[in-house]
Order: structure tokens, then C-alpha cells, then sequence
């Protein structure tokens, strides 16, 4: 026994002399190739010529077998040869079998439509075409994928429709039976994209599925029965969502999805189907904002933007159905409608934020979607002024929170909405038609316009908050907010009470016109009884002088109330400006003196009336005196502050 042991380590031995010396050859070989390697490193190196890099060829060149040292017009043929087995090979397959499944559909409604075979014969060669398609499909898989994933998605399409006219053409079988077989197909065509990884064969399931109701269609409403096969096709997407990230199925199966709604829609909705409709569009909105996030949430991956896409087109999409369903009918549901969606896209950022917190994009994008739900609940609730009033409410809260949590996006929306505000504010509430019986300073208009410009103010005290706190960032200066809310502020302030001094002195100049035309009427009627001359118009009468003077009047008035209001603000500016040390508040004072004086001495001196030119001249040449004489006493502190 020890002498079977002996030899047996001996042989051991002699193995492993034997690759000692084949690893001792290897490494002789190995020195002699970097010895060879190195001289012509130095060669290069010493300034000689380096030699160019081979031609760098395609994956599919490559994997065709052309060989690296062919010239280029070998590999230009190559290419064309390339080209040519694409549309031979694939592109003219696909559409074989496209032109194939309409052919046997044709040939089999002209074989119906001549009774040449039943009804349950109808369906069995469907299934039978379908079936055999996929097991031809099945065993080319190996040789020829790309042509078999062409097959199986015909054999799944015929399968489609074979099941689908069984039920909702011939009713040979029950909605169940239909149901569960439908639910079989589509898992089978899930299966087979996911064992093929092939994202054409399941858009072959896609636009074959949802081409299915159209072909069979017999014209009558079966909505249930159509949103469920629907809702199917949307729930496969939404599997394969969870394990591929292919986009182009989501996408092609939300517009097979929303093509199906509106078909059905313009068709056979009826108001009685309104709880059923909203039922499934709601279900078809929560498949797609699943699908569009759930594999970049599982797999946290950065979304790459056609999540945001998808999601986007869902929620306009299913917004806008359901308000047009039930604005008519439910108008007061429809702003809290939108506060749903606004909660249920915060809680979605949430989720993003907590699972991918390096995807801002995507989070960011969530936020902005429950902002802008909550800014457009506001006008569907509230009309008129309310609007204006409620969006200043909400920019202030925005620019509030971002200054206590430090957030650039919610520093962005807060300006998003201030804009919108100002727009509506000047756009529509300044243009409002106030009622005849209406006292300016005291009425709807200037209210709203009195509410934003302290809302704006209220933004002039959280940016000087935040700006004492030194919170500047690249993004965010509150610096810069602070003035130009402030600037805002004080142009909102001038708009708004210089038309409120031009709606006092017009509804007098309304009231006068009142007048004038009772005068006017009065004489037309003495002139008609003959009780005065007719050659003596009212225009000649002294009332109507006398109304010409009155409305002159008032304009002066008008003109000059204006300069006035001007100028006492710009010394309010002024005053302020040089109090709190605010250089911008003291130009802003200057300019506006500045218009005021342009406007009294080259528009209202020459204009107005006598008695008002003396005014105006008086009350300018005060207001210039004591502005001068305040620069020239307060000359030293003033140099000190400027």
C-alpha cells in the first residue's frame, strides 16, 4: 500500500515539475513581448511617425466576419449588403405579417358574409392560425429571433381577435371565459417579450391588441366589456413596466388607450354611463402613472425624461376627460378634483425623494404637477377677483416656505405664481367694468388691487428677512427679490390710484354728459312745438356753453390731481429713501418728480385752464423750493447717507 502511495506522489511530482517548466516558458515568451513592445515605444516616442489605428469597423460588420485589413469599399458593400438584408429580412417580414392577418381577416369575413363556414368554425381557425403561429415562432427562435418574434406577435393578434369575436361578434361564449382567455393571451405575449427581450414583439401585442375592437367592432355599445379588454392590454404594459424599461410600449399603449376612449366616447357615451366611464378613466390613469415611474422607483434609477413626458400626458389627459365629463353636471367637484391630483402627485415626490433622492429632475417635475393643480383649483372654485386674491396668497406662501426651508423649487414656483398674478391682476381685474353707482378708492377693483400690493409688501418683509440672515445662493437673492418687490409694490401703488382718480373725475364727466343730454332732448322738444325760434339750436343755448365749460373743468381737474398725487409721492420716496437709507427708493423718487415736472410744465401749463395753470405753477414751484431747501440744510447728512 505505502509502495502504490510512492508512486502516486511521484507522478504528483513529475505534474508538477512539468508546469513549472511550461510556466517558465510562458514567462521567457511574456519578457520577450514586452521587451519588443518597449523598443517600439521608444520608437514612437523618438519622434518618428506614428502609425495610423486600424479601420474600426461596426458591431454587425464584425459580427458578419469582415476582416479588419478589407478596404473601404468591401466594407461600403458590406453595409449596402446590411441594408439590404434588414428590409429583406425583418421590415418585409413584419409586413407580411400585418398584410397576412388582414388578409385572413378578410377572406374570412367574405367566407362569413357568404355563409361558407359558422360560426364556431370562424373562431377555431382563429385560434388554430394563432396557436400554430406561435409554435412556429417558437421553434425558429433559435436560428432566426428576430423573424420568429415577428411570428409569435402575429399568432398573438390573431389569437386577439378570434377571442374577441367570440364573444362580442357570434357570443359563442361567456364574458368570463372571455376574460380569463384574453387575460392568457396577454400573459402569454408578456411572457414571450420578456423570454425573447424583445420590445418589438410586445408592440406587436400593443397595437394588435388595441387594433383588435376596431376590426370586429358590430357597432353596438359594450363599454364594459371593451374598457375591461382595455384595462388588460394597460395592466400587461404595466407588468413588463416593472421589469424593463421600454417607453415606447407605454407610450404606444397610452395612445392605443386614449384612440379606444375617444372612439367609444364620440360613439355611445351617454350621460348614464358617467360613473362607469370615470371608474375606468381613473383606473387607466393610475396604470400609466405607475408605469411611467415604477421601474426607475424599484431599480433606483434617474429618470431620463420621458418618465416626466408620460406623466405629464396622463395627468392633462385624464384632468381634462374627467372635467369634461362632469363640469356640466358637478362644476363645485371639479376645484377639489384638482386638489386630489395635487396631493396625490406630493405624495409621488415624496416617494421619489425618499427612494431616489438623487433623481431631482423627476422630483422636482412631481412638485411642480401638485402646484400647478392647486394654482388651477383655485380658479375653477372661485371666479373674478378671488382668483387674483387666492393666487397672491399662495405666491407668498411659496416664496414664505422656500425662504424657511431654504428651497430652490419652491422658490421658482413661488415666482411662477407671483407672475401669474400680476398678469390676471393687470389683464383682467384692471379692466373690470365697475357699476354705475361705484365710488372710487371704494369698490371691487382697487380692493383687489389694495390686497396684492400687500401681499407684495409681505414679500418685501420675508426677503429682507431673509436676506438679514444671509440665506443668498446661486439661485435665490433675496437681495434682488427684495427689490424688485418693492418696486412692484410701489407701481402697483401709482396704477392703481392714479385710475382710481381718472374713474372719480370720469363718472363726473358721465354724469355731466347725463345732464347734457336731458338739455338736449328738452330742446329738440321746445324746437318741435314751435315754442322757440328753429333756427336756435341747444347747441347755442347758454346751458350747453355752460356744460362745455363744466367738462373742461374737470378735465383740468382730472389732469392736475394726477401731477399732484405724482409728485406728493415721489417726496413720500424721497422721504423714505433718505430715512431707511434706500438708494433705489430715493431714484425712484427723483424719476418720478421728474415725470410730475415734465408732465406740470410742458403739458398743464400749457393746457389747462387759467385758474388752473396758476395752481399748478404755485404747487410746483413750492414742492421744487422746499426740495431744494431740504438738500441744501440737510446737505452734510445727506452726503453721509448717499
Amino acid at each position: 500500500m505505502s509502495e502504490e502511495i510512492k508512486q502516486l506522489l511521484q507522478k504528483i511530482q513529475s505534474s508538477v515539475d512539468g508546469l513549472s517548466d511550461k510556466i517558465n516558458k510562458q514567462e521567457e515568451r511574456i519578457n520577450s513581448l514586452e521587451q519588443k513592445l518597449g523598443s517600439q515605444k521608444g520608437f514612437i516616442s523618438s519622434g518618428a511617425p506614428v502609425p495610423p489605428p486600424p479601420p474600426q469597423f461596426p458591431e454587425d460588420l464584425k459580427r458578419e466576419g469582415v476582416v479588419m485589413q478589407g478596404d473601404e469599399k468591401e466594407v461600403v458593400e458590406k453595409k449596402q449588403m446590411d441594408w439590404e438584408e434588414r428590409l429583406g429580412g425583418q421590415w418585409f417580414a413584419k409586413i407580411g405579417v400585418a398584410v397576412l392577418v388582414i388578409g385572413i381577416s378578410l377572406f374570412l369575413k367574405y367566407a362569413f358574409d357568404n355563409d361558407w363556414i359558422g360560426e364556431t368554425g370562424r373562431v377555431v381557425i382563429g385560434l388554430v392560425v394563432g396557436l400554430s403561429l406561435l409554435v412556429w415562432g417558437e421553434k425558429m427562435i433559435k436560428k432566426y429571433f428576430l423573424y420568429a418574434q415577428i411570428i409569435s406577435g402575429g399568432g398573438l393578434v390573431i389569437l386577439y381577435l378570434s377571442i374577441f369575436a367570440a364573444l362580442n361578434f357570434y357570443s359563442l361564449i361567456p364574458t368570463s371565459v372571455a376574460f380569463v382567455s384574453m387575460i392568457l393571451v396577454t400573459a402569454l405575449g408578456v411572457i414571450l417579450s420578456l423570454r425573447y427581450n424583445a420590445l418589438s414583439l410586445l408592440g406587436v401585442v400593443i397595437i394588435g391588441g388595441f387594433a383588435t375592437p376596431f376590426l370586429v367592432s358590430t357597432g353596438d355599445n359594450h363599454q364594459i366589456i371593451l374598457f375591461s379588454y382595455v384595462l388588460l392590454l394597460d395592466l400587461a404594459v404595466l407588468a413588463v413596466s416593472i421589469f424593463k424599461k421600454w417607453h415606447l410600449a407605454n407610450f404606444l399603449a397610452f395612445i392605443g388607450t386614449l384612440i379606444t376612449s375617444m372612439a367609444w366616447h364620440g360613439e355611445f357615451y351617454t350621460k348614464d354611463q358617467l360613473f362607469s366611464t370615470v371608474a375606468f378613466f381613473t383606473l387607466f390613469f393610475l396604470v400609466y402613472s405607475l408605469s411611467s415611474l415604477i421601474y426607475n422607483l424599484m431599480n433606483r434609477e434617474k429618470s431620463t425624461g420621458a418618465e416626466q413626458i408620460l406623466t405629464l400626458l396622463s395627468a392633462v389627459s385624464y384632468f381634462g376627460a374627467i372635467y369634461g365629463l362632469m363640469n356640466s353636471d358637478y362644476h363645485s367637484f371639479m376645484s377639489f378634483f384638482a386638489v386630489i391630483l395635487a396631493v396625490y402627485y406630493f405624495l409621488w415626490a415624496y416617494f421619489v425623494k425618499y427612494l431616489t433622492p438623487k433623481d431631482l429632475n423627476l422630483y422636482n417635475f412631481l412638485a411642480f404637477l401638485s402646484i400647478g393643480f392647486i394654482t388651477l383649483a383655485i380658479p375653477i372654485q372661485f371666479k373674478d377677483s378671488m382668483v387674483t386674491i387666492l393666487w397672491s396668497v399662495e405666491a407668498v406662501l411659496l416664496i414664505y416656505l422656500a425662504s424657511r426651508f431654504k428651497d430652490v423649487l419652491i422658490y421658482i414656483f413661488g415666482l411662477a405664481v407671483s407672475i401669474l398674478t400680476l398678469f390676471r391682476l393687470l389683464f383682467v381685474n384692471a379692466s373690470t367694468r365697475l357699476p354705475v353707482d361705484s365710488v372710487a378708492l371704494i369698490n371691487e377693483r382697487f380692493g383687489v388691487f389694495l390686497f396684492v400690493i400687500i401681499a407684495t409688501y409681505a414679500v418685501v418683509y420675508i426677503a429682507t428677512r431673509a436676506k438679514k440672515e444671509n440665506e443668498d445662493n446661486k439661485i435665490i437673492k433675496w437681495g434682488q427679490m427684495f427689490m424688485i418687490a418693492l418696486i412692484v409694490a410701489n407701481l402697483l401703488t401709482l396704477f392703481s390710484i392714479s385710475q382710481e382718480i381718472n374713474y372719480h373725475y370720469d363718472q363726473r364727466l358721465r354724469q355731466l354728459s347725463e345732464e347734457r343730454n336731458q338739455v338736449i332732448r328738452g330742446g329738440i322738444s321746445k324746437v318741435s312745438s314751435n315754442r322757440i325760434s328753429p333756427m336756435k339750436t341747444p347747441y347755442d343755448s347758454e346751458e350747453y356753453r355752460k356744460y362745455i365749460e363744466d367738462r373742461d373743468n374737470i378735465e383740468y381737474q382730472k389732469s392736475i390731481s394726477l401731477s399732484i398725487f405724482w409728485m406728493i409721492y415721489a417726496i413720500i420716496l424721497l422721504v423714505i429713501g433718505f430715512a431707511r437709507k434706500i438708494r433705489f427708493a430715493r431714484i425712484g423718487g427723483l424719476i418720478l418728480l421728474g415725470i410730475s415736472i415734465f408732465k406740470l410744465f410742458f403739458l398743464d401749463l400749457w393746457y389747462l385752464g387759467s385758474l388752473y395753470r396758476i395752481i399748478s405753477s404755485i404747487s410746483l414751484g413750492v414742492v421744487l423750493l422746499l426740495i431744494s431747501f431740504a438738500y441744501q440744510k440737510y446737505r452734510d447728512k445727506l452726503k453721509q447717507i448717499i
